[in-house]
């Protein structure tokens, strides 16, 4: 099968990306006129889907992309939630319409404007970016209440890194408040909290967010994303996920 027209080796932009002959490149699926992901659900249909396993799994265990009806999906129907894709909105990302964060169950008193394509605001979902980045106001909410449930543990410090603490063998992830990111519509994402608090390093955990400036776009990254399996539907502008083992 020949997929004609596709534009390969073009950024707009690429900065810090060290490759150190690990791999071998990004496969972009952004949205655009000649991207690869256009051409092939040309070819395949308008939905494309993944799963992203543990960012610290072996290197044996494998990930998963489907262009067109995912015949392989370990997803309990019932689980799935959709909430709207602005398709074109922010291009070439996919935007979401995240309406709110919550900690423990307590939606976080962000203002709206932070979400708002219109006021400067947003939030895309990003394969390719590891971290979740909250613009400033958002973050310093989020990181100021997650901040109160882990003053029991000694601090680390780690570059780059605001809250960073040591744990040993019996460090339980239960103590933890859930973070919730609510999307329009009622869909929300109840990720692990591995996914928020990161494993750096041997006996260490880190909040794993990035602060950007207001006005801007936030990212909801790869990390956040793992262990769900995500369905972007391009012809009905909405994403779908739900918790998936990715296997």
């Amino acid at each position: 099968m020949k997929i004609h027209h596709v534009l390969v080796g073009c950024t707009q932009t690429t900065q810090g990306q060290k490759f150190s002959n690990v791999v071998d490149g990004i496969l972009g699926l952004g949205y655009s006129p000649n991207s690869f992901a256009t051409k092939v659900l040309q070819v395949f249909g308008s939905k494309f889907s993944y799963c992203l396993v543990d960012h610290l799994s072996p290197r044996n265990v494998s990930n998963y992309l489907v262009f067109g009806r995912n015949h392989i999906v370990n997803v309990n129907p019932p689980e799935m939630q959709y909430t709207e894709l602005m398709v074109g909105k922010v291009l070439p990302y996919y935007a979401v319409n995240v309406i709110g964060i919550s900690i423990g169950g307590v939606l976080l008193r962000i203002p709206l404007s932070v979400w708002n394509l219109d006021k400067n605001g947003g939030t895309i979902l990003d394969s390719g970016t590891s971290l979740t980045l909250l613009v400033e106001p958002a973050y310093r909410l989020v990181i100021d209440a997650l901040k109160v449930a882990l003053i029991m543990y000694k601090k680390a410090e780690v570059p780059e890194f605001e809250v960073c603490i040591k744990v040993d063998k019996a460090f339980d992830e239960g103590l933890v408040p859930r973070l919730g990111i609510h999307f329009a519509g009622g869909a929300r994402l109840l990720p692990p909290v591995k996914s928020y608090l990161i494993d750096v390093a041997d006996g260490i955990k880190c909040l794993g967010f990035r602060s950007v400036f207001w006005p801007g776009i936030s990212v909801i990254g790869n990390i956040m994303q793992q262990n769900f399996f995500w369905e972007l539907d391009l012809r009905r502008e909405r994403v779908g996920f739900a918790p998936s083992s990715c296997a």
